[in-house]
């Protein structure tokens, strides 16, 4: 069997078991990388050669890519499992994301002049989404998952195809009334020039330009909207936003995947420790004082 039979089986057996079109994507292109240093698939693989190409593979999430695709493609295609302990995937990493502000959301914001690329950005933002979510909200008429009158904004076909409902802001949907009638989306509310949704490519190009022209010097990709937005929700003193409103606001399955944006949310901490400061600093000085009336 031709290298391109075994990848075009693969992607089958996994779209019969419905895995999410990106899943699919990556792990052809990790079998793919595979099957080039194999040159050609005669069965079953020495377990520990394949320890050995894991190895040298030293980026975590590319490690725990491959590590998928071995245990799928021997499962589903080979029909010969793996065991876990013989190809164990790597121990996780505790890497907290880059946060922006919320006077460099704002600044970044400011800087981008078009309507669209403004709207795009603002809804990701202030609705905490993924940016194929975005892309894939529909805006035609009868079929619309924007519901102005409700300030709500349904997200289909979520990671793990899990559906949600999410709050839009007045500011956002105002923003979004101004570009409905420049722009005249007919389906997709974000399109391409061809009509078709608009691209992850382009989206991270807008989002770097409006980095830049705010002068934020942080490592970001737009993803880091949503874990802004996140953050910022937890760290408002107002509101009441525990971290269970904000798992269902995030669309995530398990609450430990949410518990991430209690590390990233310090305000509590930070407040603390100013007001720690201000308490000991106020001592130095009371001390310094009484040393010198009792010189």
């Amino acid at each position: 069997m031709t290298k391109n039979e075994w990848v075009e089986k693969f992607k089958r057996e996994l779209k019969l078991r419905n895995y999410a079109d990106s899943t699919i994507s990556t792990y052809s292109g990790c079998l793919s990388v595979i099957l080039d240093k194999y040159h050609q698939y005669n069965g079953y693989k020495d377990v520990e050669e394949i320890k050995s190409f894991l190895l040298t593979i030293n980026n975590q999430n590319y490690h725990k890519c491959f590590t998928a695709t071995f245990h799928h493609f021997f499962e589903k295609v080979i029909k010969k499992p793996l065991s876990l302990d013989d190809i164990p995937y790597p121990r996780p990493t505790h890497y907290l994301p880059q946060i922006l502000s919320v006077q460099e959301v704002n600044r970044m914001f400011s800087c981008v002049q078009n309507l669209k690329h403004l709207c795009i950005l603002k809804v990701i933002y202030t609705c905490g989404l993924r940016i194929s979510e975005a892309t894939n909200i529909v805006c035609r008429k009868g079929l619309s998952h924007i519901d102005s009158d409700r300030k709500t904004l349904l997200v289909k076909g979520a990671k793990g195809y899990k559906d949600r409902y999410v709050y839009i802001p007045e500011e956002t949907i105002n923003l979004l009334r101004s570009y409905f009638v420049n722009y005249k989306p007919k389906y997709w509310l974000f399109e391409g020039q061809t009509g078709d949704k608009y691209s992850t490519r382009s989206i991270q190009q807008i989002f770097s330009r409006g980095l830049r022209a705010a002068k934020v010097n942080k490592r970001c990709t737009p993803h880091s909207l949503r874990h802004s937005r996140a953050t910022h929700l937890l760290e408002s003193p107002i509101g009441n936003f525990d971290i269970y409103k904000l798992k269902e606001f995030l669309g995530h399955n398990n609450i430990k995947t949410t518990e991430i944006y209690l590390h990233l949310s310090k305000k509590s901490l930070i407040d603390s420790i100013a007001l720690a400061d201000q308490y000991i600093n106020q001592s130095f000085a009371n001390k310094e004082l009484l040393l010198e009336a009792a010189a």
